[in-house]
């Protein structure tokens, strides 16, 4: 039994938000916070492996935290910039394809049937 699908309605697709801008907006506070976290574990097991003070593992911890924040920002924004440009090469050289005129005069067609309908139908 064949399913009917009158009731689903296609949208058009031009209200979504354009990839490249919000593609590279996440890796910069991501790998900023990962590394810092990565830092401070590290130092932390290193701390108690050398068998250190509490105060002082901790001190070293934050300070390796703080630094490895700052450097994962850094690597953050740099791969930032490298996806934007990436993007935006690869769009610029793949621009997006028009449609053939056929298929534009048969949509014209078929939405200037549609309005006839619905004016019989409200007329009716």
């Amino acid at each position: 039994m064949p399913q009917d699908f009158t009731d689903i309605e296609i949208l058009d697709d031009s209200g979504l938000a354009d990839p490249s801008e919000y593609l590279a907006d996440v890796p910069s506070g991501m790998i900023s916070g990962v590394l810092g976290m990565m830092g401070f574990t590290i130092a932390c097991i290193v701390g108690l492996m050398a068998e250190n003070p509490g105060y002082v593992i901790l001190l070293r911890a934050m300070l390796a935290m703080v630094v490895c924040a700052i450097i994962g920002r850094v690597l953050g924004v740099v791969g930032e910039t490298c996806v934007r440009e990436f993007v935006t090469i690869y769009k610029s050289d793949r621009p997006k394809p028009r449609k053939p005129k056929q298929l534009v005069e048969l949509e014209a067609a078929r939405r200037a049937h549609q309005d006839v309908v619905q004016t019989m139908k409200k007329s009716g």
